[in-house]
This record gives structure tokens, sequence and C-alpha cells, in this order.
């Protein structure tokens, strides 16, 4: 890639185009700088995900094959950091201010994040709760940037989805990729038949979740739990941007009984379509979630144990109340009137405290003043070659480590150890 260390501006990297809620994170942050003065270019690191996550077939993003400005805004999440890592020359990040761009779901980061911090000068996150919990192992500046949320007008209604007019309809969504554990989608049906009952003829509940090809046990746990109940449906389909809208748009209320969420942007999304919205009252969401614009539900908290990876049971997160949750989704069908007062006032907090240009406004500021004091005070000495040297020796290191915690290699370096005692020796494998 082409460099150009004396312009200031900001290159933008990631998911660009596709559909899923990380892709949706770096198209917030594009809409935000796209509100200021701000030079920007879009990168594309050709992400090897699944084949299941489509790239979005509207408002395809043009991308650039060189970053000249001198901040890179990389937002990738730790897990797939490393192959993005092997795939790019690290030409990208020398004589650059890199800004990592991170979404955290629980209270504690996990340990193998640590290597990363090395190759980056600040960090950026969408909430105040993935502030706390990088903070706390972090060297370097944690920003709090939250997603700018805007909609255009929805094309689509019920018909379009095979949804009844006559029907009060629920929805829920989530992401096989993003833990059905701490999506928590069985809780919603829980609290949707304690509230219900099964087969109600005056009530639907739509679960919308990403393809299920590679999670079968997941999908058969969800199908079990829906068993025989008609008044359920599951929509597992990946939908344009504007038809997924148009999804949540043609819904009576939204519900999400997470276990934790790093931003929760869904939520945010309805709330922006004026939809009541029922969730857990814990983590990121209660940033833009208060008891005057939502429905927020009770909870205790519990131990992760290992249903979520990284942590390795290191972690709690909260265990919504299914019998508050079923009170709230049968209020809000009751109380038209009221659940709608509610809803309009978290449309306006929205649309007021998360849109483009409020969120344009404090990238600008913080980039001018990176550039200003940061950059041209220093010389521009940040991350240099031998700092992405450094990076990779760590990261070396950190694969070792782990592999030396396996059966086989500790049998291995025993075996080893006891003949360099026995001859007095000290050999070492060449990977030690």
């Amino acid at each position: 890639m082409k460099q150009n260390t004396d312009q200031f501006g900001i290159n933008i990297s990631g998911y660009i185009n596709k559909q899923f809620g990380l892709g949706e994170g770096v198209r917030s942050n594009i809409r935000a700088v796209k509100t200021t003065s701000i030079p920007f270019v879009i990168n594309d690191f050709n992400i090897e995900i699944s084949k299941h996550i489509a790239d979005a077939a509207q408002n395809k993003l043009e991308v650039s094959p060189d970053n000249p400005y001198n901040i890179n805004l990389v937002q990738i999440n730790i897990d797939k950091l490393p192959s993005v890592l092997s795939q790019t020359d690290k030409s990208y990040f020398e004589n650059k201010y890199n800004i990592a761009f991170w979404a955290w779901e629980l209270e504690s980061f996990p340990e193998e994040s640590k290597v990363f911090f090395s190759l980056f000068n600040e960090i950026w996150v969408p909430s105040n709760f993935c502030t706390e919990a990088i903070s706390k192992v972090s060297p370097i500046p944690v920003i709090k940037i939250m997603h700018a949320i805007e909609i255009e007008k929805t094309n689509f209604n019920r018909s379009d989805f095979n949804l009844p007019e006559d029907k009060f309809i629920f929805l829920s969504m989530f992401d096989y990729y993003s833990s059905i554990v701490r999506k928590n989608p069985l809780g919603v049906i829980d609290a949707y038949e304690k509230s219900f009952g099964k087969n109600n003829s005056e009530v639907l509940l739509v679960i919308k979740s990403s393809l299920s090809k590679e999670f079968p046990k997941e999908k058969k746990l969800l199908m079990d739990r829906i068993g025989d109940n008609k008044s359920i449906i599951l929509i597992e389909e990946i939908l344009e941007q504007n038809k997924l809208y148009s999804l949540m748009n043609s819904c009576d209320c939204f519900v999400s009984l997470h276990r934790s969420e790093g931003f929760g942007l869904t939520m945010a999304e309805s709330m922006y379509l004026g939809k009541p919205v029922i969730g857990t009252a814990y983590s990121a969401n209660i940033e833009f979630m208060t008891v005057n614009n939502s429905f927020l539900v009770k909870y205790e908290m519990i131990d992760t144990g290992d249903n979520y990876s990284f942590v390795g049971g290191k972690s709690i997160w909260a265990y919504p109340d299914i019998s508050h949750a079923a009170e709230l989704m049968k209020f809000v069908l009751e109380n038209p009137e009221e659940a709608n007062k509610i809803a309009k006032k978290g449309q306006d907090f929205v649309k007021q405290n998360l849109s483009p240009k409020k969120m344009g406004e404090k990238i600008e500021a913080r980039l001018k003043f990176i550039n200003e004091e940061l950059i041209s005070n220093r010389g521009n000495k940040n991350s240099k070659a031998e700092d992405y040297l450094k990076f990779e020796n760590q990261l070396l290191q950190q694969k070792i480590d782990k592999m030396k915690t396996l059966l086989g290699v500790r049998i291995k370096l025993q075996f080893k150890n006891l003949q360099n005692k026995l001859r007095g020796r000290n050999r070492k494998y060449f990977w030690e």
C-alpha cells in the first residue's frame, strides 16, 4: 500500500461490507466520519470469515488499496487479528498512529489480548462497559466512541415476510457466531410462553437468526425448545440491510434477554425505529436504555462457566429474570398507549445522542488532538518497524506457551528435562 505519512486523515479497515454486527459497527464509524471534515479512505483486508456471512447487497462501500493518511483505525476484534496480520504487509502499520476498535461482552478481558497492545497506540470501544473491561489490562488509552445509528426509510412490510397483519409480534434476534448462550433466545422463549402459553392466536414471537450450518447442536437446541408451538416462527436467513430493518420495523416489540452485550446494536436500532424494547438491565445497553425510555429486565449475576471462549470460566454475566420479562411482555401488549410513549422517548434519545453527526464531532475532536498533540509534537515516532517485530515475537511466544500446556507436549518436555538432569546437559527443543 502506498503511504504518505505527512497527510492528516484516517484509514478505516474492518468487515467493510459484511452483513453482521461487526460489519455494521465499522459502517457506523464510516457514517460518523462522513459528517466531518476529516479526509478518509476505506481499506478492506479481505478477511476470511465464514462463507455463511454474506456481503451487504446495497450501499456497498468503495474500498482503496492504499492507506495514505497518518492514522489507521483497525476495526477487527482480537479473535481475527492474528489471521489479518498474517495476511497484511507490516508496512501498513509502520509510521502510523494505529487505533484498534474492539467490542467486548464480559467484565474480564482475555489474557490472550495483551500481546496486541504493543501494536496499537490506543483502543476505541463502543461503550463504558468495554472501557471498564479493557482498561483494567491496557497499557494504552481506551476511548469510548459509541456506534452511530441511522436508518433510512424501510421498504418492506409484513406481507414480504409472510407475517400476519392481525397479531402482535415480538421479535428477538441473535447470531450463532456471537454465542447462543450469551444472546439467550431460549430465555426469550421461556418468557414468551410464561406470559402467553403455547399456540396463542393473538401473539407471535419471531426469532431471527444467522445461518446455522456451522452450528448444528445449537440449532437443534433451539428447535427442540420451540417444539410444537406454532406461535413461534424462526427466520434463518441473511437479509440485506434494508430488509433486515424492515423486519424490525414490521414487529411491535423487540426483546433481548442477553447475558451481556458490548453495545447492543439491535436494541439501539429498534429504539431508533420507535419500537418498545425489552432488554436485560445489564452491560452496555443500559448506557442508552433507561427506565424512562425502555423496559429493563431484572437479573442476577452468575459465573459464565465454560460457555464463552477466551475467558475459561473466569468471568460473570447476567441471568435475566424470566418472570419479570414475561410481565413486561404482557404489559407492552396490554398497554399500547403507555408502551408507545416510552418507545417514543427511546427513539428521541437514540436520534439525539447516537446520531452520526454527534459521534462524528467526537471522532473529529479526537483525531485532531492525535494529529496535533500526539503525532506532530513527537515527530510521529509511533509504530516503527522494530515495534512490529517485537509484536510478532510476542505473538509467537504466546503460541509456544499455549502449546506447552498440551498433554503430549508436557510429557515430551518432562522426558527431555529428565534426560538433561541425568546427563548434566541443558538441551532444548528448537521451539523453546
